[in-house]
């Protein structure tokens, strides 16, 4: 009997990690795109196959961007963020514009967090699973077109805009009744060098940084720390060590891009997922580790090639039928499959046993005959 080489892929969805996870990850609107908010969200078969992937793969946090739809589509959020709780998965509202820092466009932005937000979740009769758990506001003032230009003054006055920008959201919710509601935000991992360090921020001191970050720890609940342009453990960890160890009043969370691909951050998938388990098992609280983005994320995962091996195997062929029996290794799933002419196959079953275990599949064996192939595939890292 002659093995051949898969043509199909396995699942596009990919196989349960084996310890509990804390992972979050940047669900960005991405209109046009078949993994963004915008196509899943109101979908309830990508809806659930997001749950699915979301659940398998130990995300706990999903910071969505859904833009106006609380206030156009409000039974389409409750739902979704009804899934996620099931799941047991916090919904957090996702917003994000740079230019929010300076005082002139505060106003804009407080409305917007009352009108998606605060009004969202104080509808008369909305239950606790349909409402948002927190607010993400992922707003970065070296993305501003002058950051390159401005002297280090500036960006460090930009700094004081920031925080007083994270300052009137808290007073914002704190009048609406939401004192302590939690509040998220993104920053990069430099922010903390001072000027002899080679910082960009011209910070007075280490003083007048020390109280900066101290002042915007009071207001914030988390902070996801963005190291998403270094390659190495070694890299990441020198740009969050200073955070982690002196940012006490807030959560800090490691994020790292699925930038994944030739030429790209992470070459391959399981360079990314040993990146992410290495950041899992290096900083605290455990598994607080960010993913930017689903969609990157889902992309990576769908282009990832597969390869099989084909599998020894007896075949016990009594007149009316038969068994395919063989012995399972660890790390692999199996594939059973079908063909009659031995170009066209037809996958029988799928299964990921565990290690060192005697399979015994049931098989008809009798007109029409046949072939059949087992497969091995190294199971995804995701």
């Amino acid at each position: 009997m002659k093995f051949a080489l898969p043509i199909l892929a396995l699942l596009s969805l990919s196989l349960p990690l084996q310890a509990v996870k804390n992972r979050g990850v940047w669900f960005w609107r991405d209109t046009g795109n078949p993994y963004g908010a915008a196509a899943i969200v109101g979908n309830t078969t990508t809806e659930n196959t997001t749950i699915t992937f979301l659940t398998a793969n130990g995300v706990k946090h999903v910071y969505g961007s859904y833009e106006a739809r609380p206030v156009s589509e409000p039974a389409v959020i409750s739902t979704w963020n009804t899934k996620l709780h099931t799941a047991g998965i916090q919904s957090q509202f996702l917003m994000s514009e740079n230019t929010w820092i300076f005082p002139a466009n505060r106003p804009a932005l407080l409305a917007l967090i009352t009108q998606r937000l605060i009004n969202f979740n104080n509808t008369p009769g909305r239950t606790a699973v349909q409402k948002f758990d927190g607010l993400h506001l992922d707003i970065e003032p070296q993305g501003l077109p002058d950051w390159t230009t401005a002297t280090p003054a500036q960006k460090r006055s930009y700094l004081t805009d920031l925080k007083d920008t994270y300052t009137a959201v808290r007073a914002h919710l704190t009048a609406a009744g939401m004192a302590s509601f939690p509040i998220h935000a993104d920053l990069p991992v430099w922010f903390d060098n001072l000027i002899t360090d080679g910082g960009s921020v011209g910070w007075l001191d280490a003083t007048d940084r020390d109280t900066w970050f101290a002042d915007i720890a009071t207001t914030l609940t988390g902070i996801s720390l963005m190291p998403f342009d270094r390659l190495t453990f070694s890299s990441i960890n020198h740009g969050v060590t200073w955070e982690s160890a002196n940012i006490t009043g807030a959560v800090v969370r490691c994020g790292i891009e699925a930038d994944i691909g030739t030429g790209k951050t992470w070459p391959t998938v399981p360079n990314f997922k040993a990146m992410i388990e290495t950041l899992e098992t290096a900083y605290t609280p455990a598994g607080a580790v960010d993913i930017q983005s689903y969609r990157k994320w889902r992309e990576a995962l769908a282009t990832q090639p597969l390869i099989g091996v084909s599998v020894a195997f007896k075949l016990a062929s009594p007149a009316s039928g038969g068994e395919i029996i063989f012995t399972s290794e660890a790390g692999w799933t199996y594939v059973i499959s079908h063909s009659s002419d031995l170009c066209s196959w037809a996958e029988l079953q799928r299964l990921k046993p565990t290690p060192l275990e005697t399979i015994q599949i049931p098989i008809t064996t009798s007109e029409p005959r046949g072939f059949w192939k087992v497969e091995k595939f190294q199971d995804l890292p995701f």
